[in-house]
């Protein structure tokens, strides 16, 4: 997979991929983009920003497992949320290796605070390692790492205090969603989000 700038202009959309989720129980991929649109189901402004928002969700759940999927759709809500997190991070390369490589040692090293340090540390490797992203513009790294920062807010693993401390939350993993990880083949994301090695 290729590294991607697109999650400058995504969200987490947990309510709304959620409900996508539940949707594509009874329907074709087609007909709940239709009903989307046609019922703005997540109340964009325009049409244009409704099918972006769509792409990115479907593109999001056609990523996991069917058995992450089932479990969004009954699951508790904080469980949900890392569900949604995971299909970020499954379709998003660099999301990913964010997770992976620095989230994962913070928690495993029990550091308790995500610093801009970190970002810049881990965008400059990863400049370093590729030419896609070292093209990209440095207001093209700040939008990735705000919309990063969000996915981590909304998902509750990381507590903004103030306009700069971003404190770590270790977050309590369902034994169903381990199980189904380790199942599929996903350890890898399993220990981002714990900081197992």
């Amino acid at each position: 997979m290729e590294y991607s700038a697109s999650a400058m202009k995504y969200s987490l959309w947990f309510v709304e991929t959620r409900e996508t989720a539940r949707m594509l129980q009874d329907s074709s991929a087609e007909e709940v983009r239709n009903t989307v649109i046609e019922e703005n189901i997540y109340q964009q402004r325009d049409r244009s920003r409704t099918i972006n928002e769509y792409g990115c969700i479907i593109r999001r759940l056609e990523a996991i497992p069917e058995k992450l999927k089932a479990l969004l759709l009954k699951t508790d809500v904080s469980t949900a949320k890392l569900i949604v997190l995971i299909s970020a991070m499954a379709s998003d390369r660099l999301f990913f290796e964010l997770m992976h490589d620095v989230y994962r040692r913070k928690l495993h090293l029990g550091e308790e605070e995500f610093k801009d340090a970190d970002w810049n540390i881990f965008i400059k490797d990863k400049r370093d390692q590729n030419d896609l992203v070292a093209g990209w513009t440095e207001g093209t790294i700040k939008r990735i790492k705000s919309s990063y920062v969000r996915y981590l807010v909304d998902s509750g693993l990381i507590q903004k205090e103030g306009t700069r401390r971003k404190r770590i939350i270790r977050p309590y993993i369902d034994p169903e969603l381990r199980l189904i990880l380790l199942q599929e083949s996903m350890a890898g994301y399993l220990h981002a989000l714990t900081g197992e090695q």
